[in-house]
């Protein structure tokens, strides 16, 4: 009797145990994800896939417990409705062909966006220092920058020396007293300067560009000492882009050198975002017939 009895209470006390390890196991706590916000976001222009199977998951997370909710490969066009910024990339959200939201890292896009925190109370309204024919596609975003007019550093002064006189005779019948033979000195007027050169507007593009935010600090990429691109481009009346930027150095995209097709696509992504905004150009460029190209050099600061 003692025996069967000790029998039981040994089998109890080993039951006890296993649910008690078992009911640890599931109390184990949960790993702590990132907080992060969505912001709205248009882009200018269409967002493609660039690389092999990439991966576009449920949230704005690389680890292996953030669910995948579909694939795709370059070219494929994105729906993107939203972006979150985090530390590294910014990753946008787009929307499945079955209604579901994902995330997708942008240098894994066309329009690659290095990430950062960011001061989400809304700016105050300004008024703009350029009046502009169309409102920008872009939502007003949080920590934006009124942009105005820089002065143009191609005008050139008129020279100070006094110009010639030119000796004119007056009419017979001029109510001028007729001193000097009846001769007064008239001087000729000065010629209205012209702009002859645009590099220095290529300069005011950039630093529009970086003021904007549209063009961060890339020195942090690989091989950013020798990373550099030049755009060709001219604009409309409004200031935005008359046509596609015409990329002038290097004259080709190289495909075997990936840092520079990945900075070259990071420059393009920042013309077409501040493109929406609109630039702020001096009212000399706009007259005549023919506006000229503007060049701007992309580096990696």
């Amino acid at each position: 009797m003692r025996l069967v009895l000790a029998s039981v209470m040994v089998a109890a006390l080993a039951a006890s145990g296993a649910a008690s390890a078992q009911t640890t196991g599931v109390l184990q706590p949960a790993a702590v994800r990132a907080a992060y916000t969505v912001e709205p976001f248009a882009p200018a222009m269409p967002i493609t896939i660039q690389g092999t199977g990439v991966r576009l998951r449920a949230e704005p997370f690389t680890g292996n417990d953030t669910p995948v909710l579909s694939t795709g490969s370059t070219g494929l066009q994105l729906s993107v409705v939203g972006l979150a910024r985090l530390p590294d990339w910014v990753w946008y959200q787009v929307v499945l062909r079955n209604g579901q939201k994902a995330f997708i890292r942008s240098d894994l896009t066309s329009a690659p966006m290095q990430g950062g925190a960011r001061d989400m109370t809304p700016a105050p309204a300004t008024s703009p220092a350029v009046a502009s024919t169309q409102r920008p596609t872009l939502p007003p975003q949080a920590g934006a920058i009124t942009m105005t007019p820089l002065p143009n550093p191609a005008y050139v002064p008129p020279t100070t020396q006094p110009a010639p006189s030119v000796a004119l005779p007056l009419p017979s019948s001029s109510p001028f007293p007729a001193d000097n033979g009846g001769l007064i000195s008239v001087a000729p007027t000065a010629p209205v300067p012209r702009m002859t050169q645009v590099s220095s507007l290529g300069e005011s593009v950039m630093a529009q560009l970086v003021d904007k935010r549209c063009w961060t600090d890339s020195s942090s990429m690989m091989d950013a000492h020798r990373l550099k691109a030049t755009f060709s481009m001219t604009f409309n009346q409004d200031g935005k882009l008359a046509a596609e930027p015409v990329l002038i150095q290097p004259a080709l995209a190289p495909s075997d050198d990936p840092a520079m097709t990945v900075f070259i696509a990071k420059a393009r992504a920042a013309l077409r975002t501040c493109n929406g905004m609109g630039f702020s150009l001096p009212a000399e460029y706009f007259q005549g017939g023919v506006r000229p190209e503007v060049r701007v050099d992309f580096s990696a600061r």
